[in-house]
């Protein structure tokens, strides 16, 4: 069974719905999946936004829901994360490197844009390297996760990464152009035709995955 956690900034708009839509569609499908969704900025136990619960309500869906921050322990439940923005799969990509391969944006996922794709994965290696000079100079210098880093050490990281900084700068600049491509828009403060659109686009992306899965029976 596969695992799926979308994630958007608070956990009570995009992503419950998301969560709630995919556990029907797949359902529908006959495809078994767990399904859960996090907020990369969310207050723990936050009810889903009243627009949120009646468009789902307008499609027969009751989705009881609580929001939850992103964990370490979410991370590494998931099989598969997906992100409402570029911006949300970078910052997770840059605080758990070590499962860049399986962090996408939904309409990233669900188009396999190859040009973007190309891009993103550019994106992926530079935050592993990234990674991989904090553990190096973690090593030089003997630090330890409890233990502040000293001056000369943040010096020498800034030094390490200034050519990949420069790289990632760069990309994000050609992917900010095909923003609109990756993005699903925040519904959060509009009406309730602002969410219904919402949840219109997050359907339809997710209807391609779930027949890509048909497709690949990966999901099965």
């Amino acid at each position: 069974m596969k695992k799926i956690l979308f994630v958007c900034t608070g956990n009570t708009c995009r992503s419950p719905m998301a969560e709630a839509l995919l556990k029907k569609i797949a359902q529908e499908a006959g495809i078994e999946v767990e399904v859960k969704s996090a907020g990369v900025s969310a207050m723990e136990g936050s009810l889903a936004a009243e627009q949120a619960s009646q468009v789902l309500m307008e499609r027969g869906i009751e989705h009881s829901h609580r929001s939850q921050m992103l964990s370490p322990e979410l991370v590494r439940w998931a099989d598969l994360i997906l992100t409402m923005t570029a911006r949300h799969k970078f910052d997770i990509q840059y605080n758990y490197p070590e499962s860049v391969d399986k962090i996408y944006t939904l309409k990233e996922y669900a188009n396999q844009n190859t040009k973007v794709m190309e891009l993103y994965q550019q994106l992926d290696r530079i935050y592993v390297e990234m990674e991989n000079k904090r553990v190096e100079i973690r090593a030089r210098y003997s630090l330890t996760p409890d233990k502040p880093w000293p001056k000369e050490a943040e010096e020498a990281w800034r030094k390490e990464i200034v050519p990949l900084r420069k790289r990632e700068q760069e990309l994000l600049i050609l992917l900010e152009q095909k923003r609109d491509n990756v993005d699903v828009s925040d519904p959060f403060g509009g009406s309730v035709d602002v969410y219904r659109q919402c949840a219109d686009e997050l359907e339809r992306e997710i209807r391609k995955i779930v027949a890509k899965w048909n497709r690949s029976s990966d999901a099965r």
